[in-house]
């Protein structure tokens, strides 16, 4: 439970706060913004994780940090772009089900926690 919650933390840091505007903005319609939010966010975790790790900390943390930084990239691609398209739309929110920009970012976020918690345990118990 200790590691999940240090693990939102981090995500929480890496995904927002070390996130310039321009690529938030930019990166559901330029590749480059993408890659230079997904690049950064994914080396934030490198050292994080050799402390995380109980066995194997560099191997373990390389892998952890190669595979964020592909599963951040095909989810920000395409959230990415379905919440820019609410968001030009004023689609903020709708009635119940509530399908709009912010649910979108909620879902967003839920793919991101599920890929870190999955891939931690994933490499903890076997490699």
């Amino acid at each position: 439970m200790k590691i999940a919650f240090i693990i939102i933390v981090i995500h929480f840091i890496a995904d927002f706060i070390f996130q310039d505007e321009k690529w938030a903005v930019g990166k559901s319609k330029n590749v480059g913004d993408l890659l230079k939010h997904t690049t950064t966010y994914s080396c934030l975790w490198l050292l994080p994780m050799m402390f995380l790790f109980p066995t194997n900390y560099v191997l373990n943390s390389v892998l952890f940090v190669a595979i964020t930084f592909l599963a951040h990239t095909i989810t920000d691609y395409f959230t990415s772009k379905i919440t820019s398209k609410l968001y030009a739309q004023g689609k903020f929110g709708s009635p119940i089900p509530n399908l709009g920009f912010f649910s979108m970012i909620g879902f967003d976020q839920v793919l991101h926690y599920g890929q870190l918690l999955l891939t931690f345990h994933l490499l903890s118990t076997t490699v």
